[in-house]
């Protein structure tokens, strides 16, 4: 569209009183590659093209989307969201000139013809399926997404950006009398297939091969009230879960949140700090503006166990009477954007991982997590361990499972006991208000001094 009927539509959505109004445009194009069974199973194309209109009045939002790209249906759209609200037209709008906030990336996706990615899938899943007999199954998968959006607000705002992701999937499945297990290792970033060059594929698949085979000798074990370590990386999904959706206003302004009366306030051990930064080049979770047009910002929300910040979009700024920082994000324009993280994760830290484990008379060493639930009213979470071993002696000893942590958002920051300094931030994605969007997490290795482990023993 022409910058004078976005223009033009957001003052049909001001007509009748509202505080701020909004037209939100993406063009938006997703691929997927698969190989299950040793053949390129579907290449699946994705594309989500539409506009989502806004309007706030004091503490309400009103929202309307359509990927009917017709200007007169969209005046009409506008038009009857508009009649919502029964108040004084405010004075008309001209936007500012375009400023774009453009990525640039080195290797398109188009850089590598349909044929090279198949050929790579294929040779991948060769060598995985050489390396043990007890492999049953292997699924590889590459994902492109390349979006691009307009945004255009009541605030003259006029901006457009764009952003490039790339994923690599590999999930091995093993089968040895009876007991079956799987594993799966991943690579999303913010960027094209230079991501190739960063990452030996072949060695992360036979790295996940392997582990896939080792846990079908894993052991149960009984659980208890014991010190936990936990993982680089994937491991802060018990942070994202029960503290990062915590911090969001969107929980937060409505005092949903554990965390809701907490600024200023000591609510961890010293040892963290935690990050939610959406401006680091290259990353899944990363933009250079959010779904509402500001630019992107590194949040510090807890500084050395004091609580300093929260996520905070648009429409939660005027509730809390706090600035918004960057974080309004959204899935695609059929969702309106609410506060959300993008590359959340804990500073590290000096400890040293064998003094975490030689300080340890039993515990457990949580090397990969899986899914849980969280409660973040009461900061109640359960989390399913995916990978873990036994700790006995100062020693790691043997591989255990059916391994699950209890606690709350409170407790386990209390008792951060030990922070490494080997940072480690994966990618994957996250499910809120506003749809599922792409975000990162991550952490060093920690030492958890006392969480309750559930077993099956």
């Amino acid at each position: 569209m022409e910058k004078k009927q976005y223009e033009e539509l957001l003052n049909i959505l001001l007509q009748t009183g509202a505080d701020f109004s909004e037209v939100f445009y993406e063009d938006t194009i997703r691929k997927i590659y698969e190989v299950t069974d040793s053949k390129l199973n579907d290449i699946s194309v994705e594309t989500f093209r539409g506009i989502g209109l806004r309007m706030i009045k004091d503490n309400d939002t009103y929202y309307s989307s359509s990927n009917n790209l017709d200007f007169e249906f969209l005046k009409n759209q506008a038009l009857n969201l508009s009649e919502n609200i029964n108040g004084s037209k405010k004075e008309e709008i001209k936007l500012n000139d375009l400023k774009e906030e453009k990525i640039n990336f080195k290797l398109a996706h188009e850089s590598l013809k349909p044929e090279e990615k198949k050929d790579l899938l294929k040779k991948l899943d060769k060598k995985v399926r050489s390396f043990s007999n007890y492999i049953t199954q292997v699924n590889l998968m590459l994902l492109e997404e390349y979006r691009n959006i307009t945004i255009t607000n009541s605030e003259a705002n006029y901006i457009k950006s764009n952003k490039l992701l790339t994923r690599f999937i590999c999930i091995v499945h093993t089968e040895k009398e009876g007991i079956k297990e799987k594993s799966m290792i991943d690579r999303a970033v913010g960027k094209g297939y230079e991501f190739l060059k960063e990452n030996n594929l072949e060695e992360l698949c036979l790295e996940c091969a392997k582990e896939a085979v080792e846990k079908l000798d894993a052991e149960n074990f009984k659980g208890g009230e014991l010190p936990v370590i936990l993982c680089p990386g994937f491991g802060a999904v018990i942070f994202h879960e029960a503290c990062g959706h915590g911090l969001e206003a969107t929980s937060v302004a409505p005092k949903l949140s554990v965390f809701s009366d907490d600024l200023e306030k000591e609510v961890a051990s010293s040892k963290v700090t935690l990050i939610d930064d959406g401006t680091l080049e290259g990353y899944w979770g990363s933009n250079l503006i959010d779904d509402e047009g500001n630019k992107t910002q590194k949040n510090i929300l807890i500084d050395k166990g004091i609580l300093k910040s929260y996520l905070i979009d648009k429409e939660n700024s005027k509730k809390m009477n706090l600035p918004s920082n960057g974080c309004g994000r959204r899935e695609n324009y059929t969702y309106p954007p609410t506060s959300r993280m993008s590359n959340t994760y804990l500073a590290p830290g000096t400890d040293k991982i064998d003094d975490m484990i030689k300080s340890i008379e039993l515990g457990v060493y949580c090397t990969k997590m899986s899914g849980g639930s969280v409660n973040t009213s009461t900061g109640e979470f359960n989390f399913a361990v995916d990978s873990a071993f036994l700790i006995e002696n100062g020693k790691i000893t043997k591989r255990i499972k059916g391994i699950t942590l209890i606690g709350t958002s409170k407790e386990i920051l209390k008792n951060v006991e030990m922070v490494s300094d080997d940072l480690l931030i994966s990618g994957g994605y996250c499910g809120s208000k506003s749809g599922t969007i792409p975000v990162t997490i991550g952490q060093p290795t920690i030492k958890v001094s006392k969480m309750l482990v559930g077993g099956k023993e």
